[in-house]
């Protein structure tokens, strides 16, 4: 009983040294808005997007006055990607799609042009073998419902072949355009429309455009800084996000991602400036590390545990930020159940403090930058909001409209959680 109240107290004066501090939302909002602006083309290798985004977050590691790694900011890696900066279009039946809105193109697509009939294939076509149609799919636009996908690879090959021997698949009745990337292409066009009133869509012709590039040995980077512990500054504490996004979807088109990962190279910086403060001098070292090629497999990341900057059995603990504007129902902690001393602390930290909503527990998942950290026997957690907005991975997940609710609060859970570190 006496421990428990201990406990809380420390806590709760934890909580109200940290809360000294107010984060500079202006900032928040100024590197968020930049980040996601055209200028940086969806921080991709679309335009060198991510380039241009790296170089802003080096100006705003110098800005913290974080040190450098050795010589530089800089771990530059090389990777294979597909990018779509050209021109791309889409017309069924003279109804000219936008791209990003009306179609969003699966990230194996290839380049492809011209005009083609339509063919629909109906639920026969996947369900019924023995009454399936002898349909030829060369040069034509195969049409079909996207809840059908999975029972793509259930066909016999030879139909499987005569499928992707189309001028294009139209996969339609996506109820979220959700794009992605992917670094190898197939042999076809793939475009992928939302709710879409299948009678528009059983006959007639389709025009289309679509030019892929790809990009092979491109040379990205991570950011890596720095600030030295007073105590023991050979341990250390890492913070991470990455900041690439999903580039473009033709010369117009581009994704902002502003909670997706602008945010989280927000809260970095914001995390920069807490701790360069001498106020808020830590006891261990801190790495702020930026990660590239995220989106592309974790290519940044996984590069890093491979040529770590620092032994990796000296970091005690990382913290990997990915999506943290949307905090108004509550956050998420992946290895959650691997480390269950630490997030009860966390936890803790957050009921005694009256923070966030809720914090839910979720198991180990390689679905972001903690994960190869995590193989390599360094304990992390990767932490994402869950909010009421939920514009994820679309054109629509842009600064103007990200809430950041609950920012501040999750800023204040990081730095409470670290004293307890």
């Amino acid at each position: 009983m006496k421990k428990s109240f201990c406990f809380a107290f420390l806590l709760l004066t934890f909580g109200i040294q940290s809360l000294s501090f107010s984060q500079n939302m202006e900032r928040v909002k100024t590197v968020i808005t930049k980040l996601s602006s055209k200028e940086m083309h969806g921080r991709s290798p679309a335009f060198e997007g991510d380039r241009k985004a790296a170089t802003y977050i080096e100006s705003l590691f110098r800005a913290a006055s974080l040190q450098p790694v050795g010589e530089s900011y800089i771990q530059h890696f090389s990777y294979d990607t597909q990018i779509f900066p050209k021109k791309m279009s889409l017309t069924i039946n003279g109804k000219k799609m936008r791209p990003g809105v009306d179609f969003i193109i699966d990230p194996v697509s290839t380049s492809g042009k011209g005009k083609a009939e339509i063919i629909y294939l109906d639920s026969i076509f996947f369900l019924q073998p023995n009454k399936r149609p002898v349909i030829d799919c060369k040069n034509k636009a195969v049409v079909y419902d996207q809840k059908y996908y999975a029972r793509l690879n259930e066909l016999p090959l030879e139909v499987i072949q005569n499928i992707y021997s189309a001028a294009c698949i139209i996969e339609y009745n996506h109820p979220k355009l959700t794009m992605s990337i992917a670094s190898k292409p197939l042999s076809v066009p793939f475009f992928k429309l939302g709710i879409v009133d299948a009678n528009e869509l059983k006959s007639g012709q389709c025009s289309f455009q679509l030019t892929s590039e790809w990009k092979q040995n491109y040379q990205s980077q991570n950011l890596v800084g720095m600030i030295k512990g007073s105590v023991q500054p050979d341990s250390f504490i890492v913070f991470s996000a990455h900041y690439d996004h999903l580039g473009h979807l033709g010369k117009k088109t581009y994704f902002p991602g502003a909670n997706d990962n602008a945010s989280g190279i927000s809260m970095l910086n914001e995390l920069a400036h807490y701790y360069s403060d001498t106020l808020h001098k830590p006891a261990y070292s801190i790495l702020f590390i930026a990660f590239g090629a995220e989106e592309a497999g974790l290519i940044g990341s996984n590069y890093f545990t491979q040529h770590p900057m620092v032994p990796l059995k000296q970091i005690k603990f990382l913290l990997n930020i990915d999506i943290v504007g949307t905090g108004d129902e509550s956050i998420t902690v992946v290895n959650g159940t691997e480390y269950p001393t630490r997030f009860a602390n966390l936890d803790s930290l957050n009921k005694v403090n009256h923070l966030l909503p809720a914090i839910v527990k979720r198991g180990k998942a390689a679905n972001s930058d903690h994960y190869f950290f995590t193989q390599k026997g360094v304990p992390a957690f990767f932490i994402y909001t869950n909010g009421k907005q939920k514009a994820y991975h679309d054109v629509f997940d842009k600064a103007e409209t990200l809430p950041l609710s609950k920012y501040k609060e999750l800023f204040t859970l990081f730095t409470l959680f670290v004293k307890t570190l």
